[in-house]
């Protein structure tokens, strides 16, 4: 059932279509957030570590060889390129939210404008 008539007044109508662009925004941050992935690597470029929007591992790469130099040395290279791909993950994230916001921000501006509330 839609709430969208045709002897709707015009005000309602320009607040369900701003309503409709904030959820959009809302709905695109979160299908970013759910598939993008960001990978870090270590210094000496032997481990790859990936992790998803949400700051979970999906997938680490370790070079052949690098499990000769020993335990201590593998878990230093993978936490160090888990806190890059962190890193990497914070920095996006951060700048999305600031787009969000700045969206949400305009939308709520053109709902209050359409509503007469401003």
């Amino acid at each position: 059932m839609s709430i969208e008539t045709q002897d709707q007044h015009p005000q309602v109508g320009e607040a369900l279509q701003q309503l409709k662009h904030f959820n959009a925004v809302l709905e695109d941050q979160m299908y970013q957030t759910s598939t993008e992935s960001f990978t870090g690597r270590d210094e000496a470029e032997t481990v790859n570590v990936t992790v998803n929007g949400q700051h979970a591992v999906t997938g680490v790469f370790i070079e052949d060889g690098l499990l000769r130099l020993g335990a201590q040395t593998v878990e230093e290279r993978v936490n160090e390129a888990l806190r890059n791909a962190q890193v990497a993950a914070a920095a996006a994230i951060t700048e999305q939210q600031q787009q969000v916001f700045a969206s949400l921000l305009d939308a709520t501006e053109q709902l209050m404008k359409a509503a007469g509330l401003t």
